[in-house]
């Protein structure tokens, strides 16, 4: 089968490798749409301490069950499903705590390889974390279900959200991060450095402000008060320190957007604590995010496709992902072969 496979840091290429089979307690998937994202660009231009290489890229992916192996239950040949990251063990102190997201067994086997024809989906997330896809959900939105899944998990983390939020940031999870607290009553900034990309806020019900020419003020919410929440969504140290100073006294700031491996930021503490910031990290979701995410998509609620910027097969994904990583799209669609 095709498969765009990364080989070592910042190389990859398109190889003809063996379609897998459905072990004991998984599910192979022909590839219907898989979704480029920022972590694949993170992948290639730097690697990850939990992704050995080579590795079949890509991770956003919609696809058709072709094959389940021993021990299956509940699965059809022909049913479209969509898998989650992770596969929680549902047993651990983490799970049991409610922190599935954090099982580290359910890490150990990531669901991986959304660039080629067919995806072999490990017995973790096939128990815990694939997802059947409704019908009249396309197979580009369901293939959102992993991003979305992260922002309803960090929406999860924030308390008693209200009033206005700044997202830093405009790539794809900005957007959702938009669409998810504008629909729940809150007042949305977008805060980024693409003009283009105002009408996109727009759509999602936010507005845009370039703070890196406009300074911070123009991050004012009605009636001129400050921020009550502060979303990052750029990974980037710079903007994790400078999200207490933007948001109201009492306010809360929560770090989404994972910064690189090693990196070490710092904190005005008179802010922090004269002011009685509140700090909160989020990473990754559990599979009743990835539900809620998928109940969400099939009712319209949330609608991700017009971050699509450009639809093609597998010979366009190089040029996909150049783009991307000139920041000249938001998210583009691979579609497997009909």
């Amino acid at each position: 089968m095709k498969a765009f496979v990364q080989t070592a840091i910042g190389s990859y290429d398109e190889r003809d490798i063996e379609r897998p089979a459905a072990g004991p307690g998984q599910v192979v998937l022909r590839m219907r749409a898989a979704l480029t994202c920022g972590t694949d660009l993170k992948l290639l231009r730097r690697g990850h301490p939990r992704i050995a290489l080579p590795v079949t890229m890509g991770h956003e992916v919609c696809g058709e069950v072709v094959a389940a192996g021993e021990g299956v239950l509940g699965w059809k040949t022909g049913e479209r499903a969509v898998p989650g990251i992770s596969g929680p063990c549902g047993r651990c102190v983490d799970c049991l705590g409610g922190r599935m997201n954090l099982c580290a067994a359910g890490h150990a086997d990531r669901m991986w390889g959304a660039f080629a024809e067919y995806v072999r989906v490990p017995a973790g997330v096939v128990a815990a974390n694939l997802h059947r896809v409704p019908a009249g959900l396309d197979d580009e939105a369901a293939a959102f279900l992993d991003p979305l899944a992260s922002v309803l998990h960090g929406w999860s983390r924030l308390r008693e959200p209200s009033g206005a939020l700044l997202v830093y940031g405009s790539g794809a999870l900005a957007f959702l991060w938009a669409a998810v607290a504008s629909r729940r009553g809150l007042e949305v900034l977008v805060a980024g450095r693409r003009p283009e990309r105002a009408s996109l806020a727009a759509r999602f019900g936010a507005r845009f402000v370039d703070l890196a020419r406009e300074g911070p003020e123009a991050c004012a919410a009605a009636g001129g008060r400050a921020p009550d929440i502060a979303v990052d969504c750029t990974g980037d140290r710079l903007v994790w320190e400078s999200l207490p100073a933007l948001i109201r006294p009492g306010g809360q700031v929560l770090l989404f957007g994972g910064c690189a491996p090693a990196t070490s930021v710092r904190f005005d503490a008179a802010r922090l604590h004269y002011a009685e910031i509140t700090l909160a990290g989020s990473f990754h979701y559990n599979p009743g995010d990835a539900r809620a995410a998928l109940e969400a998509l099939a009712s319209g609620e949330v609608d991700p496709r017009p971050l699509i910027t450009e639809r093609g097969g597998f010979a366009d994904l190089p040029r996909f992902l150049d783009a991307q990583a000139r920041g000249e799209g938001v998210r583009y669609a691979v579609r497997g072969a009909a």
